[in-house]
């Protein structure tokens, strides 16, 4: 059975990880506390600019203007923060935080705190160090202008780099008409050639319905097939010529993608090294969770 290999396994394989993470934050701050990532970014840099344009806050944090309106309108629903008209332009919303969205934040901010510090937990002395680098020049690379106050911390870094990471990786996936998920899916199957749905759950982290429609999904598309196992309880999924072709310029395209990110540091001792760390931590999360 054809499969895709080389140092796409690396990439599909590490988009997973950071992805994965992305949406253990996103998950715990939807949950727990009604946010999102996003609307912590607004009322981060809220705090350090109040009275800012909802313009200028777009641009600072490098998002586009409709998703920080969004979350605006949101935190301002609750209460964290308030919009007031501009004397020089009735039509320019400024933006200041309030008590409560001071206590929003700083609960947010202990939050994501936490999920990094679970999640860099394996990584202690030299290696952490690097691994915290690792993140840190990601963000430099980006020119990320919200990497100011509180966001040189390892953690923010690293969960900037996961943003980004899930960001691109889901706008590949749009590019063929997959979700997230159907990506990470396709390339799954594809590095193995053929995987039973056990152990393709096991890999992706995925409970069995939210697998089953990713792989239907596949299938009614004619990137996948469905094969009998040994029992009829088993059920194997391989790609078709169509899919393999799909999940290899996926695979190429999220390996260029992590490639331009890392830089040099793309497959690197330190890269896998801290990747790997990721994976354990991510597994030992999930156990606890």
């Amino acid at each position: 059975m054809e499969h895709i290999g080389g140092t796409w396994g690396v990439g599909s394989d590490a988009a997973l990880v950071f992805d994965r993470w992305m949406r253990i934050i996103a998950g715990r701050l939807r949950t727990e506390y009604g946010s999102t990532i996003n609307q912590f970014w607004v009322l981060l840099v809220t705090s350090e600019r109040p009275g800012m344009p909802i313009t200028a806050a777009a641009n600072t944090l490098e998002l586009n203007y409709t998703t920080v309106a969004e979350c605006v309108g949101q935190l301002a629903l609750a209460g964290a923060l308030e919009k007031t008209e501009s004397e020089d332009d009735s039509r320019c919303a400024l933006i200041t935080m309030t008590g409560a969205g001071e206590r929003l934040m700083d609960t947010l901010d202990r939050c994501l705190i936490s999920i990094a510090k679970d999640a860099l937990a394996p990584l202690e002395g030299k290696r952490r160090v690097q691994g915290l680098r690792l993140f840190f020049e990601v963000c430099v690379r980006l020119d990320k202008k919200r990497m100011a106050g509180n966001l040189v911390r390892g953690d923010s870094a690293f969960i900037i780099t996961c943003q980004q990471i899930a960001v691109e990786f889901g706008r590949l996936c749009r590019q063929y008409h997959l979700s997230e998920i159907q990506g990470h899916t396709l390339l799954a199957v594809g590095q193995n050639g053929c995987i039973s749905m056990r152990a393709l759950r096991e890999k992706l982290r995925l409970d069995a319905p939210t697998l089953s429609r990713a792989v239907s999904r596949l299938v009614e598309r004619g990137l996948a097939k469905r094969i009998e196992g040994a029992s009829r309880r088993e059920t194997n999924v391989a790609l078709t010529a169509s899919g393999l072709q799909c999940a290899s310029s996926l695979a190429e395209e999220t390996d260029s993608m992590l490639a331009r990110l890392f830089a040099s540091d793309y497959g690197s001792t330190v890269f896998r090294q801290t990747v790997n760390a990721l994976r354990a931590s991510l597994e030992e999360y999930i156990q606890h969770h």
